[in-house]
C-alpha cells in the first residue's frame, strides 16, 4: 500500500478540474470523484475505511445523473450530516469557485474550513490541512503502520467490505484489547480471506455450503497440499506448493481461532491474542503474494 491518501471528493465539475487532481497529486493525495450527494455518500457508506478525508464543492447535485441546473447548496449540509451520523472523525473541507457567495455566518459555521477554486494560495492552505487531518486520524496511521497487510484489499483478494475486520484487529492489538470477544473479529476475517480465495479460483467453490461459506476445515486440508474428499466422493488438491511453514499456519488459525468459543466475551486472552493476530498479519501478506503469483 502506497502512503496516498484516500479522499472522497463531490463535485459536479471535477471532470474539468485537472488542475486540482495535479494539485491533489503534489500533495500525495488520491481524489476519489463523485458528482451528488447520493453518488459520494453512497460510496462512502459501502467503503468507509478507505477514505482518509472529504472535499465538498459548495453546490453540487443530488444524484449523479441529474442534469446542469438542478445543483443545490442544501446537498452539501445533507452531506455533511450523512458524513458525522457515519463516522464523526472524518474532517471534510469545501473547496468552492464561489467562496465569497457563501461566505455567511450560517455556513461559515457549518464548514469552517472553505477556500476557493483557482487561488493557489487557498488551494496550497487546502491541500496542507487535508493531509493534516489524514495524517492524524487513528484509522489512517494503521493503515500506514500496517501497509503490507491492506494489499490483500488493493488488490481484491478479499472484498474491501471486510476491511473493517482488519482494522478491528489493529486496533485491539494496538490498544491492547485481549479479550476473548476480539476473537470473533479475527475469524470473521479469517472466513473473509477464504470466501476471497474461492472467488480468486484458489480454493474450489464446491467448498462453499449452502449459506455461501466456506468449509474451514475443507480449505485448511487443501493447503496442506493434501487429497481433499467431499461427501460426494470428489477429489480436490492445491495446484501449486504450497510452503510447510504456511501449510502449519493456516492449520494453526483454523483451530485455534474456534477453539475459545466456550469462553465468557471478557476472558482475557493476552498470549493468543498477541499470537494469533500476529500469524494472520502473515497470512495476509502470504495470500496476497498468492493471489499475483498463481491468479493473477
Amino acid at each position: 500500500m502506497s502512503k496516498k491518501y484516500n479522499v472522497l471528493w463531490i463535485d459536479d465539475q471535477h471532470e474539468s478540474l485537472d488542475a486540482v487532481h495535479k494539485t491533489a497529486t503534489d500533495f500525495d493525495i488520491k481524489l476519489w470523484p463523485y458528482k451528488s450527494m447520493n453518488g459520494g455518500c453512497g460510496e462512502l457508506e459501502a467503503n468507509l475505511s478507505k477514505y482518509d478525508a472529504v472535499l465538498l464543492d459548495a453546490k453540487f447535485f443530488e444524484n449523479e445523473t441529474d442534469v446542469p441546473g438542478t445543483e443545490d447548496t442544501r446537498w452539501v449540509h445533507l452531506t455533511k450530516d450523512r458524513i458525522r451520523d457515519l463516522d464523526n472523525t472524518l474532517a471534510y473541507f469545501v473547496l468552492t469557485g464561489q467562496a465569497k457567495t457563501y461566505a455567511s455566518a450560517e455556513f461559515n459555521n457549518a464548514f469552517p474550513n472553505v477556500f476557493s477554486k483557482g487561488v493557489d494560495e487557498d488551494e496550497d492552505t487546502l491541500f496542507k490541512l487535508l493531509v493534516d487531518a489524514c495524517a492524524n486520524r487513528e484509522t489512517t496511521k494503521l493503515k500506514h503502520k500496517y501497509n503490507e497487510c491492506f494489499e490483500v484489499f488493493e488488490i481484491g483478494t478479499i472484498d474491501l467490505r471486510y476491511q473493517p475486520l482488519l482494522i478491528d484487529v489493529l486496533s485491539s492489538l494496538e490498544n491492547q484489547d485481549f479479550r476473548k470477544k476480539n476473537f470473533s473479529v479475527m475469524r470473521d476475517l479469517f472466513e473473509a480471506s477464504l470466501l476471497g480465495l474461492v472467488n480468486i479460483g484458489c480454493i474450489p467453490a464446491v467448498f462453499l455450503n449452502q449459506h455461501n461459506l466456506p468449509n474451514h476445515e475443507w480449505c485448511a486440508i487443501y493447503f496442506e497440499e493434501r487429497n481433499t474428499i467431499l461427501p460426494d466422493t470428489s477429489i480436490h488438491k492445491i495446484k501449486h506448493q504450497v510452503p510447510k511453514a504456511n501449510r502449519a499456519m493456516v492449520r494453526k488459525l483454523k483451530e485455534s481461532l474456534s477453539e475459545h468459543q466456550h469462553l465468557g466475551d471478557n476472558e482475557i486472552l493476552k498470549y493468543e491474542y498477541l499470537s494469533n493476530s500476529n500469524l494472520l498479519l502473515e497470512y495476509l501478506i502470504w495470500i496476497a503474494d498468492l493471489h499475483k503469483t498463481y491468479y493473477p
